[in-house]
């Protein structure tokens, strides 16, 4: 070894160890301070009054009628997940604590589990540490009292597992075991994701050589992924007499996608209410039926609605092609960002003794934050499938993102449908950068790993 390389041996292996160190305490500091100034936000986008349905349901013996008369949602919108998180409190400032501490675990797993890897170099490392750190709207994005931020914390897990295994040899049944329960928790939180499994399974496949052995392993994954939605399938059978997998709103949001339609083609409007929504559901199944509340939700509904935005995208197929690439194209554009928290909104302005002006600002460089996240993810992009030629692993970084980008240009696009991917963008994004920065360390850093490791590591 030369002695340059010597000589920097410790400096950067310091570094990048202080670092890693002082992120844990710096992600508990931003979570703790987004969370207070976030805390009034009137968010109201599957928050815990949908859900509050689901623990009534639960205590009163998983009861398919309506047992909150209050708050009545015909089976079986929302899925149940967040009902279960309920019965341990439905104190606001615990659950949003609980959804921080869950964020905060996830994001230092997955840390540690790319620096366990490899997947990154030292200088990669430490540009990730403090995007994550920085990364306003990762932390506002779980400041809400929402199935989705738990739902997005058990993705991330998920997939940090599935890099381990298919990046080492040691404990790989016990880690594709944990990322198949992760999932299915995540898909028992929301059902955003419910196809993800898919192409994640294949991306594991790839990334194991494309084997025998790798496909029955990702065939036993998906397995345990399905396994963990039993216990909602039996429900939502004795609910609907259909054993189901997600929610029923799928139609409900796929017409909701066709009223973002800057050109207006497809007659529907972007509202819960959209008439054209509900004068089908009249036609359909009456009038009474459409009166009830929240009835475009139902699992009456979802059987209606969903042939409907069939129909309507094979009478407009080149209208439906336009529009998903208007959409596609505002992702990538960064016209569209994540979440970016709601601090100088409404009941939250001058809360905490903190005055507008700090809190516009800080509103301002949350919402421009998002937006380059976006932007930024798409210049990052190609050097992360370059890399994947390398290091397969990098397959199942770059699946979530994607799937997420053609499933909110498929059907409706809100920032919250983006955030849940911001960790995975970060990582995008940090390669990119360490690339910038020569790491003449980073080969002979892999291979010391490698040799003092009880978990291998492959190329």
């Amino acid at each position: 070894m030369t002695g340059p390389l010597t000589t920097a041996t410790p400096v950067r292996r310091t570094a990048v160890t202080w670092i890693d160190r002082g992120s844990l305490a710096a992600m508990l500091i931003m979570s703790a301070v987004v969370g207070v100034l976030n805390f009034y936000a009137r968010h109201e986008f599957h928050t815990i009054e949908k859900h509050l349905v689901f623990r009534a349901r639960i205590l009163h013996g998983f009861a398919v009628d309506d047992v909150l008369p209050g708050y009545p949602i015909p089976p079986t919108f929302p899925m149940w997940g967040y009902g279960w998180v309920l019965l341990l409190t439905t104190n606001k400032a615990v659950l949003i604590a609980l959804q921080m501490a869950a964020a905060v675990a996830a994001a230092w797993y997955l840390l540690r589990v790319i620096a366990g890897t490899g997947l990154l170099g030292g200088p990669a490392r430490i540009v990730l540490s403090l995007l994550v750190v920085c990364c306003t709207p990762w932390y506002a994005y779980h400041s809400i009292d929402w199935s989705q931020s738990l739902a997005t914390s058990c993705l991330i897990v998920s997939v940090a597992l599935l890099i381990r295994a298919a990046d080492t040899e040691s404990a790989r049944a016990t880690a594709l075991a944990l990322s198949a329960l992760c999932l299915g928790l995540n898909l028992n939180f929301a059902s955003d994701l419910y196809l993800l499994p898919i192409p994640l399974a294949v991306a594991y496949w790839w990334c194991r050589g494309a084997s025998r052995a790798a496909a029955a392993q990702a065939l036993v994954w998906l397995l345990g992924v399905a396994l963990t939605l039993v216990p909602w399938m039996i429900y939502s059978w004795r609910a609907t007499g259909m054993p189901l997998v997600k929610s029923t709103n799928q139609g409900h949001v796929l017409l909701l996608g066709l009223g973002q339609d800057p050109k207006g083609r497809f007659g529907f409007t972007y509202s819960d209410g959209d008439g054209r929504m509900y004068a089908i559901l009249r036609d359909q199944l009456g009038d009474a039926f459409a009166r009830r509340f929240y009835a475009s939700c139902s699992y009456e509904a979802d059987r209606v609605l969903r042939p409907a935005f069939v129909k309507a995208v094979l009478n407009q197929p080149w209208d439906f092609a336009d529009l998903f690439q208007i959409k596609l194209r505002r992702i990538v554009t960064g016209d569209v960002g994540t979440y970016a928290g709601e601090f100088d909104h409404d009941e939250n302005v001058g809360q905490f003794g903190i005055g507008v002006r700090v809190r516009n600002h800080l509103s301002l460089l949350s919402q421009r934050t998002g937006r380059l996240l976006q932007a930024a993810t798409s210049l990052c992009a190609p050097f992360a499938v370059a890399a994947a030629r390398r290091r397969r692993a990098w397959a199942l970084v770059l699946t979530p993102i994607v799937y997420q980008y053609l499933s909110c240009s498929f059907a409706a696009l809100m920032p919250q449908y983006l955030s849940n991917v911001i960790l995975l963008q970060l990582v995008v994004c940090a390669h990119a950068c360490g690339m910038l920065v020569p790491d003449r360390l980073s080969d002979a850093s892999v291979q010391r790993l490698r040799e003092s490791s009880t978990v291998p590591l492959t190329e």
